[in-house]
């Protein structure tokens, strides 16, 4: 058993100094070992409620393997996989496979099934064989079901399996863009969206919502318009959620100026005042979650025109150090932490994101004064459509522990150099 001392301990709810014991598998009280940590932050292993590991059929950009790295590098515990490869995960089978692939992999994969056959939008998926199998929500993730009355049809059947709708939220004949709508995509040249693209989706989801009493998640919420759809909605009982992508609360569409590709994004970045107002709704509670929206590509596919590229940025990696950064924009680092911890948890009904005696021995140690550098040395996702490619991030994970279980540590040993042990 094992004592970590003198650590800034986030607890999945406040941060407090002192110390924690554990061995393989649940946090304890007692130990007889102990490691100093001052100066360093212990937080739970990170819950990424959507993300995209490109298997089956995609592996040139991702595995579950490299994907599973990535996270653990990132300092994330559980992922939520989305059911947009080739061939979609939308039967028992598929949803199988992937689970038993799983197995072997230190992170904790969670499979999201897709809610029409082929993600087509035209007849639903084995539902209930998927629910049985394993999967945490349905998704047709990219694709909006513009069938309002085979929406219905999937809420209903989520609603008597206990499980939710994520939704995608984007008219598919407004939302046809590569960039937000605005004063920016003018400038650029770019052909762009409107934000009712997002809302229109979302008051539609709303109501159905209402009429079915089904959980339904809206997927990287971007824009101030939805979000006061889905407040409103709250506040009326409606069983709405939602999450935000990190990367929407740093870029916004003046960002674009470059043309740089891997700052393509479906929802694309927002404006500044959608970007302030979604800060509110992290504050106000009207946002449930943060997550990375995890996209890998090749760099083949990313080096062409903006207007050609696929949208997707990779998160897993930096996905904390993205956290500091919207911090500095004044929101509390303990509310962002909860929102990648303690509150996906508790809306996924996981026993995970917090240091607590007798949950699972899953955190990380985290050293806020140290820095890294985003290149290939020191990623471990197959692909690097980051905009942080060759900047240097403050924040750098020295180490991830998974049910007590050191799985990934920091290349330069920074984690042997700084602790001390004793007797």
């Amino acid at each position: 058993m094992i004592t970590f001392d003198n650590a800034m301990i986030f607890d999945g709810e406040k941060f407090y100094d002192g110390q924690f014991s554990f061995e393989q598998e649940f946090i304890n009280t007692e130990s007889e070992d102990k490691i100093d940590l001052k100066g360093l932050w212990v937080i739970p292993a990170l819950i990424d409620t959507h993300a995209h590991l490109r298997d089956p059929g995609q592996t040139r950009r991702e595995d579950l393997f490299s994907g599973s790295m990535a996270a653990l590098h990132g300092g994330i515990s559980t992922v939520f996989a989305m059911p947009n490869t080739d061939p979609a995960i939308d039967n028992e089978t598929m949803v199988k496979y992937l689970y038993e692939r799983a197995k072997s992999l230190n992170v904790k994969i969670k499979i999201v099934g897709a809610i029409t056959k082929g993600r087509e939008g035209k007849e639903l998926s084995e539902m209930g064989r998927m629910a049985r199998a394993g999967v945490v929500g349905f998704s047709d993730d990219g694709n909006f079901l513009n069938d309002a009355a085979l929406a219905r049809h999937a809420m209903e059947y989520a609603f008597e399996l206990g499980l939710p709708i994520i939704s995608h939220c984007q008219d598919k004949d407004l939302g046809k863009g590569y960039m937000r709508e605005g004063w920016f995509s003018t400038l650029y040249g770019i052909y762009a969206m409107p934000d009712v693209a997002e809302s229109i989706a979302v008051g539609r989801e709303i109501e159905l919502s209402y009429l079915t009493k089904a959980h339904v998640h809206i997927a990287h919420l971007s824009t101030k318009r939805a979000l006061k759809l889905i407040r409103e909605a709250k506040r009326d009982g409606i069983n709405i959620t939602c999450d935000v992508c990190v990367h929407h609360l740093l870029f916004t569409d003046e960002s674009i100026r470059d043309y740089d590709t891997s700052k393509k994004i479906n929802p694309p970045f927002p404006t500044r005042e959608d970007q302030l107002a979604l800060y509110e709704g992290l504050e106000d509670g009207t946002i449930d979650t943060i997550i990375t929206d995890h996209a890998p590509y090749t760099s083949e596919e990313k080096e062409v025109e903006f207007q050609i590229a696929p949208s997707g940025i990779t998160g897993f990696e930096t996905l904390l150090n993205e956290l500091i950064m919207v911090s500095k924009a004044g929101l509390p680092p303990e509310l962002l932490l909860k929102k990648v911890t303690s509150d996906p948890a508790t809306l996924y009904n996981l026993k995970a994101g917090k240091v607590e005696t007798g949950y699972p021995a899953d955190f990380i140690v985290f050293d806020p004064e140290n820095s890294w550098v985003v290149e290939r040395k020191t990623t471990l996702s197959k692909s690097i459509n980051t905009p942080f490619w060759g900047q240097r991030l403050k924040g750098k994970i020295i180490a991830t522990y998974i049910n007590g279980k050191q799985v990934f540590k920091d290349e330069d040993n920074v984690f042997e150099e700084r602790i001390v042990h004793s007797a």
